[in-house]
């Protein structure tokens, strides 16, 4: 496995593990869950474009790629569930 595909599980999984957790616990942990993603995704955002601004770029598309992922996956299944309730 290449050390970029393991930065991208690493920033990918650990939110979304957490989140996972979070949604399992029930309609509070359901909102926490929400919450949670629209508070990493922009900062793995902004921390992506500055790190690929100072020349660190595996771990900088590593962040950019883990935030579209997360708007994709995570914030998508958040927002049918608390359509639902």
């Amino acid at each position: 496995m290449s050390t970029f595909v393991r930065k991208l599980l690493w920033a990918l999984l650990v939110p979304l593990g957490i989140a996972l957790i979070a949604v399992l616990s029930g309609d509070e942990g359901i909102i926490g869950a929400g919450l949670l993603l629209m508070f990493v995704v922009p900062a793995y955002v902004v921390v992506g474009v500055i790190l690929l601004i100072v020349k660190h770029e595996e771990i900088g598309k590593a962040l950019l790629l883990s935030a579209g992922i997360m708007l994709l996956v995570g914030l998508s299944t958040c927002g049918l569930i608390l359509a639902s309730m």
